[in-house]
């Protein structure tokens, strides 16, 4: 997968996969999933679990399901500038300077959203020409962010403070951030699961299922690492 518009096209459509809830959302995921099925089957296949979970789905749950993941847990919040910084003014430079490029390339996103939720950064860099500064943004934003929401913590390590909280109606794991820095707090993000999956998963005594949208995120992960030109 050589080709600039290939880049953009997948780009484009986990745009649409990680953002809020549409119709659309399974034909989304089936088309990137066969985008990636021969250069980067892996992350095809986090997304054919992903795409299995949004088959048939109502889409109240499935919007249940992205506000548990996203909006409720701060370890996953959509936006790179958070992921990266935290609240502090290196996210404000950092938002300042996606304003610049968005401008700079006559992109426009809709006014109610932050330059830097995860979902506009993906558009942006589907409609960009590429070049040097989309690279970097890529490779020194996309990514790091990226790695943070999606590596598991290491059981016992030093990255917490304490328990997390846990939210009873998606089963997300929610670590509190009040008075630390983002940093120190964050080293990833945790292996996360629906009620439903936490509930099938006691009766049959199986392993924890990871939450859907953490699928997706992996595999954003794995195909931008894969494809996105070094």
């Amino acid at each position: 997968m050589s080709h600039a518009h290939d880049h953009r096209r997948i780009a484009a459509l986990f745009a649409d996969i990680l953002d809020y809830p549409a119709r659309e959302l399974t034909g989304k995921a089936a088309e990137c999933e066969a985008l990636l099925a021969g250069p980067v089957p892996a992350a095809a296949d986090l997304l054919r679990e992903f795409r299995a979970f949004t088959e048939g789905a109502p889409l109240g749950k499935l919007e249940e399901a992205y506000s548990g993941f996203f909006d409720l847990n701060p370890i996953c919040h959509p936006y790179i500038g958070y992921q990266l910084f935290g609240e502090n003014y290196k996210r404000s430079s950092f938002l300042l300077g996606l304003k610049e490029r968005y401008r700079a390339e006559t992109f426009q996103s809709s006014p109610s959203e932050i330059a830097d939720r995860l979902s506009v950064v993906l558009r942006f860099v589907a409609h960009s020409e590429g070049g040097e500064d989309t690279d970097d943004l890529v490779r020194e934003g996309l990514l790091p962010a990226l790695e943070r929401m999606t590596t598991r913590p290491e059981s016992g390590d030093d990255h917490h403070d304490g328990p997390g909280d846990f939210d009873g109606d998606t089963g997300v794991e929610r670590k509190q951030l009040d008075g630390h820095s983002h940093g120190e707090v964050l080293a990833g993000g945790f292996v996360l699961e629906t009620s439903d999956d936490a509930e099938e998963r006691g009766a049959r005594g199986g392993d924890a299922a990871p939450h859907p949208y953490y699928r997706a995120l992996q595999a954003l992960h794995i195909a931008l690492q894969e494809t996105w030109p070094h």
